[in-house]
């Protein structure tokens, strides 16, 4: 499943978010909700919202921030109106007002979680692994509970990291370096450049991932053109890869049921964003277990591939239930099994040459084929792993000498071939006939042009 259902249950979304986690294309977008749900609760309000740090900055300017018109105004153009109200007040230029009023900003946002909630948070977002992080925050709170794991990033760097250390990506500057805030309508112009860096990487980034909104909710034109780029600009075809977009919604009387909004973004409910994550790492955890179990299967699987005894080659040859299931999975995970399958296919078919050296023994022939139509049907050639095709094209061209109605051929190989070959989809005949053209091989060329697709 590449993509959560239209009407999904809570837990098929706990269960896809887990899924891309171990895909490793998990990502998250953290708004001033997170910052609130780690630092505040009933007794300190320490993290603010974007209003309240505007007016406490206001006053540390000397601005009365009541005097400041809000209606129907955004955030962008109340903090543009401040710095034009200091310039006024103080006679000084705007540019000055407005690096003061970022200074103030970078002041105001000097928030550290204490241990209980660091210990608290900290395992929410390792249990999360996301593969990357943007925030809309100015304060170090996430860079504070992945101490060692993470790096800072500003609207001036790219989004990238070294290997095993998360990216998080401050979409609007870090207090680290305040001229660098964007706070004010002037900082918000650059942004929306047609070939902004930021802009196509953040579609881009977006398009690739499952994307997680954890205490952020979609106001930031930024990101809304971002999304709408991913779905709309960046087309493709359809994603082999986990691949949606989740908020989760803090409600006081949360719905069970998840929905999507008009955005098509699925909205999980819950009452704190704690409730959450640990509701998340119940599902997780057990969908750990099951994937262990899973790999522990493929690894068996594998080690029998490598080194196979003569009844399991006789099975595959002789039992198409167990053919069919080890094909199956072989589908399923190829990149575990491929190299250890060319080596079993050839003794598997090196097996069948041997049963065909005895006088009129052409069956061999005919199980020879079958096991090569079998692979040449289970996969679609975008997903052909390449040595398996050429593996499975050379083995058609060996046996294809022998399928047929003459003096000296499997009559049951040409019945085979006959009633199967229209199973083969019409984009592997074509890559057959590309490879027989390219390396001679007759007998393939022969064969294919039977198949009329």
């Amino acid at each position: 499943m590449h993509r959560i259902p239209e009407n999904p249950t809570r837990q098929q979304v706990l269960a896809f978010i887990s899924n891309s986690v171990s895909y490793g294309n998990l990502g998250a977008f953290i708004g001033a909700g997170f910052s609130k749900a780690v630092l505040n609760d009933e007794f300190d309000e320490i993290a603010l919202s974007w209003g309240d740090l505007l007016d406490k900055a206001s006053k540390k300017l000397g601005v009365d921030y009541n005097a400041i018109w809000k209606t129907g105004v955004g955030y962008p153009e109340i903090a543009s109106s401040i710095c034009k109200k200091h310039s006024d007040d103080s006679g000084c230029d705007y540019a000055h007002s407005l690096s003061k009023l970022k200074r103030e900003i970078a002041a105001l946002t000097s928030w550290y979680p204490d241990k209980e909630k660091r210990d608290k948070f900290s395992r929410y977002l390792e249990m999360l692994s996301p593969s990357w992080i943007i925030t809309t925050n100015y304060d170090m709170v996430i860079e504070s509970l992945l101490t060692g794991r993470s790096i800072p990033l500003g609207p001036n760097d790219s989004l990238s990291s070294p290997n095993g250390i998360i990216p998080i990506f401050h979409l609007h500057g870090l207090r680290t370096n305040p001229e660098e805030i964007i706070i004010a309508q002037e900082d918000y112009v650059s942004l929306f450049r047609p070939s902004e860096y930021r802009q196509i990487k953040l579609a881009l980034t977006i398009k690739e991932s499952t994307t997680l909104l954890l205490g952020y909710g979609l106001g930031d034109v930024n990101v809304l053109t971002a999304l709408d780029w991913s779905r709309n600009v960046f087309r493709g075809e359809e994603a082999t890869y986990p691949n949606d977009v989740i908020q989760i919604l803090r409600k006081d009387n949360p719905r069970e049921m998840p929905y999507r909004d008009k955005n098509g973004i699925v909205i999980v409910e819950a009452e704190d964003i704690s409730d959450f994550f640990e509701e998340f790492m119940v599902v997780h955890a057990k969908k750990l277990v099951e994937r262990d179990k899973a790999h522990e299967v493929l690894k068996k699987l594998a080690n029998k591939l490598d080194d196979p005894d003569g009844a399991m080659i006789e099975q595959f040859i002789d039992d198409s239930d167990f053919r069919s299931e080890i094909l199956k999975e072989l589908s399923a995970f190829p990149i575990d099994l491929i190299s250890g399958f060319v080596s079993f296919l050839n003794k598997c078919i090196d097996e069948t040459w041997t049963r065909s050296q005895p006088k009129g023994a052409f069956e061999g022939y005919n199980q020879n084929l079958i096991i090569i139509l079998d692979i040449l049907i289970t996969f679609s050639i975008n997903r052909f792993p390449p040595a398996l095709f050429q593996s499975a094209a050379y083995g058609l061209q060996r046996v294809g000498y022998y399928v047929g109605e003459e003096h000296g051929k499997s009559w049951a190989a040409k019945n085979t071939w006959d009633s199967r070959k229209y199973e083969l989809k019409k984009e592997v005949v074509d890559e057959l006939k590309n490879i027989a053209d390219q390396h001679g091989y007759c007998y393939v060329k022969r064969l294919t042009q039977l198949i009329d697709v």
